[in-house]
């Protein structure tokens, strides 16, 4: 009994022939056709030759000399004898499949790099998106030139190379034209930078992007005039719930457009040209979301969605994945706060071609591996690979590939200069009244030896525990040198202050005594309610309180502070991002100063003195977290722990 069965594999079309074995008619198909024009299929356990007329006519030839005989016509699959290549148009990208050639790696290596190609195994078919296949027919240019002019034929593909091109132009472009919207008040106050997004928004109608530029810059006018421009009745606002009565603010400030806030777990809404609600919620809420039907939706502060498996994250991605929203627009200064993969659930959504698949994107830009663990085998994703460059020479670069879809642009860009204010940052030496911190150093640094020396090793986090402790008992000890510095600079320049700091303690003793001196003193903690929240912000922008006081991680985002040009930090941040997100609250565009500092106090003789090295020595690292690069507080932490103890040794 003989059959055979026609398909496809990375040599090209191929004819399996299923025959009883006999080792001698199998060494003879191997001497007439070697390797690979006939070869072992080991899934379909049979001997397969190429799918062309003069392959399959020595194969049954030879094994008809052993008795096998085959009903199979040799010519079936010689439609376009010099090999026919078959594109489909599928959604927003390409399927696409030719005869096997001897150069398929070159080949293979131009569809991975210039389009992040998918191989799809099961089909035998390489997927490109639309918005890349431009790239590709130019890679392919000498090196396929059939398959190039085939890519370019196909309909669409010239028209989304163009428009993809002009969004890689606008990604990088300092100012761009104002554009003629009647939905927008105030336009004459839009500065030129500003009207990049909606103009990188609307090319070529993609209607998707992600507005990743550095604090300050206005991307909340950036979203609203992408989604006036892009003509949606129903805008969705999706926000922390701090930033909720700002975001109402701004659209009555820049648009004509309606506006309501959605409360409360339950309870009917508003539906309005802009309707805004907190992440909180959301989960809640999204039946009645869904049913409303939004056709854009403003996602802002996105780094809020990293951990993909919470519920508002699977929430606002199953809105964006809704048929009616046609426009997305991502906002956050920071989409990468340490790694890679933290921005997937953002980048899923706004290039679901090419980002869909998990997996993929952690072995590209990712560096995955797999590790042992208790339960099994697992993924471990913490790594950065393909950033910047392509290290393997067959990978799109993550930067590269976004350039399509994120515009980013910074206060320190050179090509704003003049248009914002620029950042003097001071470190200010201050010593302490008391001997909190000297206290607390040695009886943890005894611990430490403890530990060591007749424990054997330091149970699990430890160091990082330790380091915690240290850094609060030299803010405790910096409170009085922090009311000192406040009451000096306000009676040096008659300015108000912003003065930052981490732990409750800490910012309850500043407000304490600074409130006793100063009565206009205000305090925002996380505990702090929405309404005195907003008063408080209120009363200090129209310049009736002098000094504010804030938790650094509840006011590093969405607050607009410029009414004070000058930062004071108490305590410093694990995570440099938020220490910079909360300083943008004071160094923003509409800052009227054109100069803005940021003094940060450090304890003479403590761990200020490594911890502000350290991570002077890791600006660059900070500055790249967009490139994926670890700096979290292990990392701090370990560094931190053999600075602290050198000192030590010293000290002794």
């Amino acid at each position: 009994m003989t059959t055979w069965t026609r398909y496809k594999d990375d040599y090209g079309p191929r004819v399996a022939l299923d025959f009883s074995y006999n080792p001698q008619a199998k060494d003879e198909l191997k001497a007439a056709l070697p390797f690979p024009r006939c070869k072992w299929d080991a899934e379909r356990k049979s001997w397969s030759v190429k799918d062309n007329a003069t392959d399959l006519t020595i194969a049954l030839s030879v094994l008809e000399g052993f008795g096998f005989h085959f009903d199979l016509d040799v010519n079936a699959n010689q439609k376009g004898a010099a090999g026919e290549i078959i594109i489909v148009k599928k959604g927003a990208g390409l399927l696409m499949s030719w005869p096997f050639r001897s150069d398929y790696a070159d080949i293979n290596a131009v569809i991975k790099t210039a389009g992040n190609g998918r191989w799809k195994k099961e089909t035998k078919q390489w997927r490109i998106s639309i918005a890349n296949a431009a790239a590709v027919a130019k890679g392919l240019e000498t090196i396929f030139p059939a398959l190039s002019q085939a890519i370019l034929n196909t309909e669409g593909v010239q028209k989304q190379g163009e428009a993809t091109a002009k969004r890689v132009e606008l990604s990088s472009a300092v100012d761009a034209p104002a554009l003629w919207l009647p939905g927008i008040k105030n336009a004459e106050l839009i500065r030129s930078y500003q009207w990049v997004a909606p103009s990188m928004f609307m090319a070529g109608g993609q209607k998707r992007i992600l507005i990743a530029d550095g604090m300050g810059l206005g991307k909340s006018l950036q979203a609203m005039l992408c989604s006036v421009a892009g003509g949606f009745s129903k805008t969705l606002v999706i926000c922390p719930a701090v930033v909720k009565a700002n975001w109402a603010k701004e659209v009555k400030k820049w648009t004509n457009s309606t506006v309501s806030i959605i409360s409360g777990q339950t309870g009917e809404y508003e539906v309005s040209d802009f309707t805004v609600i907190n992440y909180d919620i959301l989960d809640n809420r999204l039946d009645t979301l869904l049913n409303d039907r939004y056709d854009c939706i403003i996602i802002d502060e996105c780094h809020n969605l990293k951990d993909e498996k919470t519920k508002k994250s699977i929430a606002t991605r199953t809105l964006a994945n809704e048929a009616c929203v046609n426009g997305i627009i991502c906002l956050s200064g920071t989409p990468i706060l340490n790694r890679p993969i933290e921005a997937f659930p953002v980048l899923c959504m706004l290039k679901p071609e090419q980002f869909g698949w998990k997996i993929d994107f952690a072995k590209k830009y990712c560096a995955a591996i797999q590790i042992h663990t208790p339960n099994g085998l697992a993924w471990d994703y913490k790594g950065a690979s393909n950033i910047e460059y392509s290290e393997d020479g067959q990978t799109m670069p993550l930067k590269q590939l976004l350039m399509d879809t994120m515009l980013r642009r910074t206060m320190d860009d050179e090509r704003l200069s003049g248009q914002m204010p620029s950042l003097i940052q001071n470190i200010v030496e201050v010593e302490s009244t008391d001997n909190h911190y000297e206290i607390t150093y040695q009886h943890l640094m005894n611990e430490w030896d403890h530990y060591r020396t007749v424990e054997g090793g330091m149970p699990p986090g430890f160091v990082l525990n330790m380091l915690t402790e240290l850094r609060h008992a030299a803010g405790l000890s910096k409170t009085d040198a922090a009311v000192k510095w406040a009451s000096h600079y306000l009676k040096q320049t008659g300015k108000s202050l912003v003065i930052f700091a981490h732990h409750r303690d800490v910012l309850d003793a500043i407000w304490e005594s600074l409130s006793l001196l100063h009565p206009s003193t205000r305090l925002i903690t996380g505990d702090t309610s929405m309404k005195d929240r907003e008063e408080h912000i209120h009363h200090f922008q129209q310049g009736s309180v002098d000094f504010l006081i804030c938790s650094t991680t509840a006011m590093r985002e969405g607050v607009n502070l410029d009414h004070a040009d000058t930062t004071l930090f108490v305590e410093r941040q694990w995570v440099p991002a938020w220490e910079q997100q909360a300083a943008a609250r004071v160094r923003r565009m509409t800052q009227e100063s054109s100069v803005c500092q940021q003094v940060i106090l450090s304890l003479k003789d403590s761990i200020d003195t490594h911890f502000d090295i350290l991570l002077s020595q890791k600006e660059s690292i900070i500055k790249a977290a967009l490139d994926g690069t670890a700096n979290d507080k292990q990392t701090i932490a370990k560094h931190l722990a053999e600075e602290l103890r050198a000192g030590k040794k010293v000290m002794e």
